[in-house]
């Protein structure tokens, strides 16, 4: 068969599945990601890798549509708006069952849930979370303190059901297998290589997707050039995180199939303002340094026109906030030039650019090359590309101010839960663990705009902090990536 090059938005197992189904000819498919999950409890902890493996065994209560990002029902037959989002009441499927014959009930969601609730990292996305009202063994009633207009798209992506029977088991033991209601278990585990899953035979959904692959077996390929060595042998089905420079060969090869789906990574240049002294405090700079990237020649050239235009940091998927009608700064020279005289920094100055070095597309080309296009306004930009690590250290250190100096920071922010709150607070607020800034009024708005319970005014006021992002020239919005797979 022609091996698969797929690109996978992570909000869905089926973006995997379904198309994996119908192409494949045996009952076996080879997935090569440049990961694994850090641990098989989908409860524990938010890793994207995970988002996308947890689903294989695990159900959520909703889902959403491949292709149009609609919610469908999914373990929850059905649900119904009592209250707002204030109580939400939600009816599981008669015929969904656990993978060890145990039912799926009312008891075995509010457990879930409550396992959520003692999990740092997952537990925030839940702080409107009040109980759970059992009516019987599969209706309940999901009752929240205040109104969250992001529940239903969150629980898309978290709170997968998990059976009562891992009750009173150890951590390591529910880390390592798996004990939901979903597609596949998990049969092993050869931690850092490879995770072979085969079908589950009490899941609700078999009738609906017969065509599934019985065995999928999964592989931790790290490096991008080797996925697809691999896929070229014929030794894997799918490879994911293929980069572009790869995509034209593969296009080519008549033993490969290349195909594109929309994705949620959009990949944007920031600068370092809280806790710094410097140029890029003043607006007209960071400005100027918008229109002197040329962002549609990155995206023609370095990302292979395998990337789209968006006219802010919120994706489509969002549950709230998301403007198809904005448009970011483009690229203008002239304007760039005389903002920066009007900055007064006519003569330019000297900054560091730090980057990654293959997470991301294109990402040290790209650090290399808005360096090149900073020149012409005078910017002497030193491009530091480094491994995640690394990156990731510079950026605390210039966050924290305890490393000195303009500087600026390019990557991608992938923000698949459709969380707006999150992408704001995470990328632009004062206390963001990738905020190079500290806007209060940016901050106050955002806040404004958590607790906005009418879903038209929430998208106004989400709309808003967009706005004032770009009024501020937070950043520079180079694409949303189409992830190449």
């Amino acid at each position: 068969m022609r091996r698969a090059v797929l690109v996978l938005l992570m909000l869905s197992f089926f973006l995997i599945g379904a198309p994996m189904a119908d192409a494949a000819k045996s009952d076996t498919v080879t997935i090569a990601l440049s990961g694994e999950p850090p641990t098989m409890d989908p409860h524990r902890t938010s890793n994207f890798v995970g988002t996308m493996v947890w689903r294989w065994p695990y159900d959520s209560l909703l889902s959403r549509e491949t292709g149009t990002g609609k919610l469908i029902p999914w373990l929850a037959e059905k649900y119904e708006l009592l209250d707002g989002t204030k109580k939400i009441k939600f009816w599981l499927r008669k015929d969904a069952n656990f993978a060890d014959g145990s039912p799926v009930t009312s008891e075995a969601v509010a457990w879930s849930l409550s396992r959520v609730l003692k999990a740092a990292r997952q537990r925030p996305y839940f702080a409107a979370f009040d109980r759970i009202e059992i009516i019987d063994d599969k209706t309940f009633i999901w009752h929240n303190k205040t109104h969250d207009n992001g529940v239903l798209s969150r629980i898309t992506r978290w709170a997968h059901a998990m059976s009562l029977n891992a009750k009173g088991k150890d951590k390591a033991t529910i880390s390592r297998n798996s004990f939901g209601s979903g597609p596949y278990i998990l049969k092993s585990w050869t931690k850092g290589n490879k995770m072979v899953f085969e079908a589950n035979p009490n899941w609700w959904g078999n009738k609906q997707f017969p065509k599934r692959p019985k065995t999928v077996i999964l592989r931790r390929i790290k490096e991008a050039a080797t996925r697809v060595k691999a896929l070229e042998a014929g030794e894997i089905d799918v490879a994911w995180g293929v980069l572009p420079q790869f995509v034209p060969a593969l296009v080519k090869n008549p033993r490969t199939n290349v195909k594109a789906v929309p994705a949620v990574r959009i990949m944007f240049l920031s600068f370092f303002t809280k806790n710094q002294d410097g140029p890029f405090n003043n607006q007209k700079v960071r400005l100027a340094v918008n229109y002197a990237i040329d962002d549609a020649l990155i995206r023609k050239t370095i990302l292979g026109g395998r990337a789209d235009p968006i006219g802010g940091q919120l994706h489509p998927w969002n549950f709230s906030g998301y403007n198809p009608d904005r448009k970011w700064y483009g690229y203008d020279l002239a304007k760039a030039k005389a903002l920066m005289k009007e900055a007064g920094y006519e003569k330019g100055f000297k900054a560091e650019l730090i980057a990654t070095n293959g997470r991301y597309p294109g990402d040290k080309p790209t650090c290399e090359a808005i360096a090149g296009m900073l020149k012409k306004v005078k910017i002497t930009a030193t491009c530091n590309s480094q491994r995640f690590p690394l990156f990731k250290k510079l950026h605390r250190a210039y966050q924290a101010g305890k490393k000195k100096g303009a500087a600026m920071y390019y990557m991608g922010f992938g923000n698949g839960g459709g969380e707006p709150g999150l992408l704001f607070s995470g990328t632009t607020g004062c206390k963001g663990a990738w905020s190079g800034h500290c806007f209060k009024d940016i901050d106050a708005q955002v806040a404004k705009a958590n607790a906005e319970p009418d879903p038209k005014k929430q998208h106004e006021e989400y709309d808003k902090v967009t706005g004032m992002t770009k009024e501020k020239a937070t950043a520079k919005v180079v694409a949303k990536i189409k992830a190449m797979n």
